[in-house]
């Protein structure tokens, strides 16, 4: 059974194109391939409900909270510094010109 949850990442978001949705399933779009090289993390999903708004993040992921998932989280901010300039780095290697950034996402259950 799944349920509304709140997506917590450090990285960069993408919105997904229709054509780039099997992709995406496959593992074989180039974002994914570079991020599994690279030990980032990455996560897919319909942000948008009945509407459908595919979202691919890609960086680190801090946490995936709801009622089926985590509770809370906590972190020292030591530890988070240290892990978003790791995140940071591993985007730049990557080839990505983008600045990454907090994002904290709610995927409704559909």
């Amino acid at each position: 059974m799944s349920s509304d949850t709140f997506i917590a990442y450090v990285g960069l978001r993408f919105e997904v194109r229709a054509d780039e949705i099997e992709g995406i399933e496959l593992r074989s779009d180039a974002r994914i391939a570079v991020a599994r090289r690279l030990g980032l993390n990455y996560y897919f999903g319909n942000f948008g409900g009945l509407q459908e708004r595919y979202l691919l993040f890609i960086g680190l992921q801090i946490g995936v909270l709801g009622i089926g998932n985590s509770k809370e989280m906590r972190f020292s901010l030591p530890d988070l510094q240290i892990s978003f300039d790791s995140t940071a780095a591993k985007l730049k290697d990557a080839g990505f010109a983008e600045t990454p950034e907090l994002h904290i996402t709610w995927q409704p259950d559909t």
